[in-house]
């Protein structure tokens, strides 16, 4: 009998090989040496926090607790409250001792504060005897490999020292330690003793995690929830520590639920008598504006009657101090100016000349057509009684100039006699720049005395017929119409007032970035205002061109609420980079889920779904999508 001999196959996977599911379903061999722990195919190391913060704050120990491919052991053992005392009392007649050899004021002020702080909690202890213990804390870092736990190492003692806390590696106790971070967890003297620290049991049981309702503000309102079901209350208007202003950026693509958190936003800050401003280019909140418990007001600032903005009416600007600025910041990119040294209307003219290049065109604004529209611009004024020393606030809008006057005032110089061939053709050539906006299709947009008054707490500023008009049109019109908006920002320093701008993407032009250049003045200007700067997009993408870059990340740094929804690709890498998301937070915005994403309150950050009341969510109508 024969046997046929079998061809054999040699049978290969397509998938990669998931390590934490072999990990899961492999038996885990487990070793030890002195610096190092090896459990299945992950390399760790234990260590035990040397130094805790000096004050801790309300749910301090939560960020120890929940760091990604780390394990965390809490060991806390009541003791009696003498010890520390004696300990306290030493320390504060050492620093009421050292007071007097301080030279410098902030030196003094921080160690008379931290008296004040060692004396509250030797009464807390002494008079009111609260239990103390001995805390200690150990953490065990694992990663597959040797050179991927060292990177991990080092961006979780980066994330302990922000909580003010230091790690120091548990030398020669790796397999003790092994035993003590275990879930039968075997206590060992020899392995907690090295990181034992006193502590008041209110300190240790109010930093606890789970005591940490994810974000808390007193006298904030409820956005939703975050994936381990803690709720997230925020304060836009909190100041202290890393909260600085009440700007917001917010990034998702279509689609993924970003209008309704706006709308939800803004129903909110309303409701607790925020002023509300939308720059509108979709309509997206003509329908929110108009429900009656909103009683808020449309206008179309594309040529409606009550949306038209003169733009040589002078108004106030948005400058920005010379020492705000950041150390990479450079004076040429904002609109700046000494307050002391230059007039309103001397101001506005700089801001002006920004306006007439957007519409003439970068090829067409030349130095001499610049100097020449100046000069033409100061006669004009003048000859309206308007000078550098008149307050432009108290100028009704019927006695401005009118973009006619400065065309014939262009074409009248042109005619003069005994002048140079060469001024007579920039007046020409300036007067036919002109002839548009004072005469032509553009007069309806620019050519009368302003007629857009805001007189409700909620308005929607429509520009969605802008969006077919020809660039330079549109250019000049938007930034026109910031110019006005920051009139009504600043006029009332006490009220609470927000400016959304929607659909970012549209006033990014990399050949003109003077509107985002504007924008940034608006993120560093408002905080002094008490107002706040809304700039909502499709994606971080959106403001990385190189010509633009500077001023997107600027806004995007200024802003101390920050939300970001599902994304992916190119979008995702450059929000990855950005943000320095972790892997964890990456693969949540690629799940691209509606209504989920990052939400950062200053340097908190948490993984956020939107929890919106059916009763809100009828108000908000279908604009936008549903």
């Amino acid at each position: 009998m024969k046997f046929s001999k079998k061809t054999e196959h040699e049978a290969k996977s397509v998938y990669e090989v998931n390590e934490n599911l072999l990990n899961i379903i492999s038996p885990a061999g487990i070793d030890f040496n002195d610096t190092h722990t090896f459990l299945g195919e992950n390399t760790g190391k234990l260590f035990f926090v040397s130094k805790y913060p000096f004050s801790a704050d309300y749910g301090w120990l939560a960020p120890l607790c929940n760091l990604e491919g780390t394990s965390t052991v809490i060991e806390y053992r009541h003791t009696e409250s003498d010890r520390l005392i004696t300990i306290l009392d030493r320390r504060i007649k050492e620093m009421k001792g050292n007071h007097g050899a301080l030279k410098n004021e902030s030196e003094r002020a921080v160690n008379e504060k931290a008296v004040r702080d060692l004396t509250r909690l030797v009464e807390r202890l002494s008079v009111q005897g609260e239990p103390v213990g001995y805390v200690n804390i150990m953490l065990h870092i694992q990663d597959l490999n040797e050179d991927r736990l060292s990177d991990r190492v080092k961006k979780i003692s980066s994330a302990a020292a922000v909580c003010g806390c230091n790690l120091k590696l548990l030398k020669n106790r790796q397999g003790t330690g092994l035993k003590a971070i275990a879930p039968y967890g075997i206590p060992d003297e020899d392995v907690s003793n090295p990181g034992l620290r006193n502590m008041p049991i209110s300190t240790f049981i109010g930093g606890f995690p789970m005591a940490n309702p994810g974000l808390y503000d007193e006298n904030g309102y409820y956005l939703g929830f975050t994936l381990n079901n803690r709720l997230v209350i925020v304060n836009p208007w909190m100041r202290g520590k890393d909260r600085t202003n009440s700007n917001w950026v917010i990034f998702g693509p279509p689609g993924i639920g970003k209008s309704t958190f706006l709308k939800y936003v803004l129903l909110l800050e309303y409701a607790l008598g925020t002023r509300i401003i939308m720059l509108d280019p979709e309509e997206e909140y003509r329908e929110l504006a108009l429900k009656p418990d909103i009683g808020g007001e449309l206008i179309d600032c594309s040529g409606g009657k009550r949306g038209r903005i003169n733009p040589l009416q002078a108004r106030k600007t948005a400058v920005v101090d010379r020492e705000e600025l950041a150390l990479e910041e450079a004076e040429g990119d904002y609109l700046m100016f000494e307050k002391e040294d230059q007039s309103d209307l001397s101001l506005y003219l700089q801001q002006l000349k920004v306006f007439f290049r957007l519409r003439f065109g970068n090829e067409n604004f030349t130095p001499e057509i610049s100097a020449t529209l100046e000069q033409f611009l100061i006669a004009l004024y003048e000859k309206h009684g308007i000078t550098w020393e008149t307050d432009i606030g108290g100028v009704p809008n019927e006695a401005w100039p009118l973009m006619e006057e400065l065309y014939d005032m262009a074409g009248a110089a042109a005619a003069e006699s005994g002048i140079s061939g060469f001024r007579r053709k920039n007046c020409e050539t300036l007067q036919t720049l002109l002839y548009s906006m004072a005469k032509g299709a553009d007069a309806y947009l620019w050519n009368g005395p302003t007629t857009l008054t805001a007189e409700k707490d909620f308005t929607d500023l429509l520009i969605s017929a802008l969006l077919d008009a020809d660039e330079p049109v549109k250019r000049a019109q938007f930034f026109n119409i910031l110019s006005w908006a920051w009139t009504e920002l600043s006029r009332d320093r006490s009220r609470k007032v927000l400016f959304g701008v929607d659909e970012g993407y549209l006033f990014v032009d990399p050949e003109y970035p003077d509107i985002m250049r504007y924008l940034r003045n608006y993120s560093k200007r408002l905080r002094k205002y008490e107002g706040g700067l809304m700039f909502i997009t499709h994606s971080v993408v959106d403001l990385m061109d190189p010509a633009v870059k500077r001023f997107g990340q600027a806004i995007i740094d200024n802003a101390c609420y920050k939300f970001i929804m599902g994304c992916d690709g190119k979008n995702l890498e450059e929000a990855r980079k950005i943000f320095e998301l972790s892997e964890n937070e990456v693969s949540l915005l690629n799940q691209k889920n509606r209504g989920q994403g990052i939400f950062f309150a200053g340097n908190t950050r948490l993984n956020l779904k939107v929890d919106v009341c059916d009763e809100f969510l009828e108000m908000m109508g279908k604009a936008g999508g549903r």
